[in-house]
C-alpha cells in the first residue's frame, strides 16, 4: 500500500492488484528484496528494496537513458541559430585573439558528437592553421579536415614539441593523483602568448545538494557510474594551475564550467 501511495504521488495511476503481480514478479527475478518489518500501529508490513541484480538493471537503464538524451541534445544544438547556440559561445570565448593561421591542440578522452561540431567550428576560424587533435588509441573519431592531425596521446603525454599550441583544449579532468603532471604538460605545449582552455562538468568540482538539475544529474551520474572517474575540488584544482599559468579566468555555459589560463611562467 504505501508503495502504491508513492506511486500514486507522482501521477503513475495502478491497481494495487497488478502492483502486487509486478513485486512478486521482480522478487522472482531478484530485482528486489523483501523483509517484514513490525509496525508502531496496526500490523506487519513488507519493506521492499532494490537487490544487487536491481541495481544493476537500474543502472543498465540509466545508461542507455543517458545515450539517448546526449543523442537529443547534440543534435538540438546543432538546430540552434547562431544568436542561441551553445557552441557559437565556446568558439567565440576559444578563438578570441588567434590568427588565421595559429595552431590549435584539441585533447578528448571519449566520444561526444559535442567535439565533432566544437572542431569543425574551430577549423573554420583558423583555416590556414592546423588542428592537433589528441585522443587514446582505441577512441576513433570520425573526423575529416584537410588541417586535422590526430594524434595518439593522453593527459600526462601529448606527443607534440614544446611551446606548439597558440591554443590548448582539454575537454575533462584526469583524477587527481595524475592532474599535476598533466598540467604540467599543458604547460609544456602552450606558447608563451598562448592559451589553455579547460572544460569541465561544474558539477564534478563542486559541492553540490539533492535535487540536481538534469544536466548535472546526467553529468555527475556518467562520470561516478559509467567512467569510474572521482571530483576534483575546485580550489586544489585552480591552485595546482597558478602554479603553472599566472591568469586564470573562470567562464560558465550551461552545465559546463571553462577556466581561460594565460600567461603561462617559466619553468626551469
Amino acid at each position: 500500500y504505501e508503495v502504491h501511495k508513492v506511486l500514486m504521488s507522482e501521477g503513475v495511476k495502478i491497481e494495487i492488484s497488478r502492483l502486487y503481480r509486478v513485486l512478486n514478479k521482480m522478487l522472482m527475478e531478484s530485482l528486489i528484496e523483501c523483509r517484514w518489518e513490525k509496525s508502531r500501529i496496526g500490523p506487519k508490513k513488507k519493506v521492499y528494496k532494490l537487490g544487487k541484480k536491481g541495481k544493476e538493471e537500474l543502472n543498465n537503464i540509466l545508461i542507455e537513458a543517458i545515450k539517448i538524451v546526449h543523442g537529443f541534445y547534440g543534435a538540438y544544438l546543432m538546430k540552434l541559430p547562431p544568436k542561441t547556440n551553445v557552441v557559437n559561445g565556446m568558439i567565440n570565448l576559444l578563438t578570441d585573439g588567434l590568427k588565421l593561421d595559429d595552431t590549435i591542440v584539441y585533447l578528448v578522452t571519449k566520444y561526444s558528437l559535442m567535439h565533432t561540431m566544437i572542431i569543425y567550428q574551430l577549423q573554420r576560424k583558423i583555416p590556414q592553421g592546423r588542428i592537433f587533435l589528441v585522443k587514446p588509441r582505441l577512441l576513433n573519431l570520425d573526423i575529416k579536415l584537410d588541417n586535422l592531425v590526430s594524434l595518439d596521446g593522453a593527459y600526462s603525454n601529448i606527443p607534440l614539441k614544446n611551446g606548439r599550441a597558440n591554443l590548448l583544449v582539454v575537454m575533462d579532468l584526469p583524477k587527481k593523483d595524475t592532474l599535476k603532471s598533466a598540467v604540467r604538460e599543458w604547460h609544456r605545449i602552450v606558447k608563451q602568448n598562448g592559451k589553455l582552455a579547460l572544460f569541465t562538468p561544474t558539477v564534478l568540482i563542486q559541492k553540490n545538494e539533492d535535487p540536481l538539475k538534469i544536466g548535472d544529474f546526467i553529468e555527475k551520474y556518467e562520470h561516478e557510474t559509467i567512467e569510474k572517474g572521482e571530483n576534483i575540488d575546485k580550489d586544489f584544482l585552480l591552485t595546482l594551475i597558478l602554479n603553472f599559468f599566472n591568469k586564470i579566468e573562470e567562464k560558465e555555459m550551461v552545465h559546463i564550467s571553462i577556466f581561460l589560463m594565460t600567461n603561462p611562467q617559466i619553468i626551469r
